[in-house]
């Protein structure tokens, strides 16, 4: 008997922890909301604190958008450009990295989001098979113009 109790108290406290979860139709029409609140900003050019992991990488940096293009990246460790050619993301990349990790079934995923723009401050994904997540965050975003 106590180690039935024991057990529902671990699974009581790891449902607790947050993190992710299934997607529902809620956190759907959530992102889809927020997207088209981004998509009504006044700026296109802004400036954002960007951080990832996923398997073993990390990474930190400050990205650059004018007119809707990614301008520059600076390690915020370094204060120059990353030493890893790659692919960064604007704030429009995030939502349609959100929508693939919404709809595709197989990812449970939390989200966060900037009340002021709209605009994603974090994106965490857990994949039903065993493997990498993806965890990334957006903070400090300014707009330049």
């Amino acid at each position: 008997m106590r180690s039935l109790v024991v057990c529902i108290a671990i699974v009581a406290a790891v449902a607790a922890c947050g993190g992710t979860r299934a997607v529902t139709e809620i956190d759907k029409a959530a992102l889809a909301e927020h997207e088209a609140q981004w998509g009504q900003r006044t700026f296109h050019s802004y400036r954002f604190d960007y951080s990832e992991s996923q398997l073993s990488t990390s990474y930190s940096v400050r990205i650059t958008v004018v007119n809707d293009t990614l301008s520059s990246v600076i390690d915020t460790t370094t204060g120059t450009p990353p030493p890893v050619p790659r692919t960064w993301p604007t704030i429009d990349d995030l939502f349609g990295e959100a929508d693939f990790f919404a709809n595709n079934g197989s990812y449970s995923l939390s989200l966060d989001y900037n009340d002021t723009y709209g605009n994603l401050t974090l994106i965490s994904a857990q994949p039903s098979n065993p493997g990498g997540g993806f965890l990334a965050r957006v903070a400090n975003l300014q707009p330049l113009e």
